[in-house]
């Protein structure tokens, strides 16, 4: 028998918790070496065979997540606090991180009301992060159930039946592409890269 019917439900249970308004610890200004994790919980029992995940990225001591609400600023792993499932962090070192930054190139690509349960979820707002912050992306393992979700719906309308209609693709993620945002956000990072170094030669310089 198809296991197929399971995943819609997890995963509609992932656009329900990717994140609410809170309050967090406002984020320092200004370039600083901070450590970067990325935050994972499995959504669903551990047995199924495709498990969704709701996954965040925390700086320092802040979280940001996504969801409908658009990128959620809140304290420590404040997302994951209502899910059953096992939180697991990812260490990903201490990176120089310039927030402003971070906002100015990823959160317009996240605006409130752009979510999609497929195709612009809490995972593709980590992975464009991780890709800004560190070079690097969110591994596919947790994005598998989306992945597989969008060929069901694209060729067969299929997570939209099986959900009895829970889910409907949402038009203000119609231009978005993963793949595409983090190509240009990884440019982004190396444009800042080099005017950083451009800057440490030209104070050498100046010190000589």
């Amino acid at each position: 028998a198809s296991s197929l019917p399971a995943m819609p439900a997890t995963l509609l249970q992932s656009s329900a918790v990717c994140g609410k308004p809170v309050a967090g610890k406002a984020p320092q200004v200004g370039p600083t070496r901070q450590r970067v994790v990325v935050a994972v919980t499995p959504l669903g029992p551990s047995l199924a065979p495709v498990l969704g995940y709701h996954s965040s990225i925390i700086i320092g001591r802040t979280e940001y997540s996504f969801s409908r609400h658009g990128i959620v600023t809140a304290a420590d792993r404040s997302s994951h606090r209502c899910l059953e499932g096992e939180t697991r962090l990812i260490d990903c070192g201490r990176h120089v991180v310039d927030v402003a930054a971070f906002r100015d190139a990823v959160h317009p690509l996240f605006a409130p009301g752009s979510y999609d349960l497929l195709r612009k979820n809490c995972n593709a707002f980590v992975d464009c992060a991780l890709s800004f912050l560190i070079g690097e992306r969110l591994d596919a393992q947790y994005t598998k159930a989306e992945s597989i979700g969008r060929l069901l719906e694209e060729h067969l309308s299929l997570v939209q039946v099986l959900s009895g209609g829970r889910y409907a693709p949402n038009p203000k993620a119609d231009d978005f592409d993963v793949d595409e945002a983090v190509d240009d956000l990884r440019l982004l990072r190396l444009r800042g890269c080099a005017m950083e170094s451009a800057k440490v030669g030209s104070m050498i310089e100046v010190s000589i």
